[in-house]
């Protein structure tokens, strides 16, 4: 159980209806994560941002981008 809920579809606004759509598209669902950075739409914009450039490929090899991901999970103590 979560000790937080985010924001359900039904309470979005319109901007934050649109930005749900780009991540289910891309994803195939809106995971937990945005919609609790959904409670600050402006948030929730920078974040998925940061995420489309981030996954741009050609940037950084893929090698690269999971060993990051490995290194900052274990730096916030999230199990392997």
């Amino acid at each position: 159980m979560s000790r937080t809920t985010g924001v359900q579809d039904h309470e979005a606004d319109l901007r934050t209806q649109r930005i749900f759509r780009q991540v289910k598209r891309r994803l195939g669902h809106v995971p937990l994560s945005s919609r609790i950075r959904a409670r600050d739409p402006k948030l929730l914009e920078l974040a998925e941002k940061m995420s489309l450039h981030n996954a741009q490929p050609g940037l950084v090899s893929p090698k690269v981008k999971e060993l990051a991901q490995l290194k900052v999970a274990a730096m916030v103590g999230c199990p392997l």
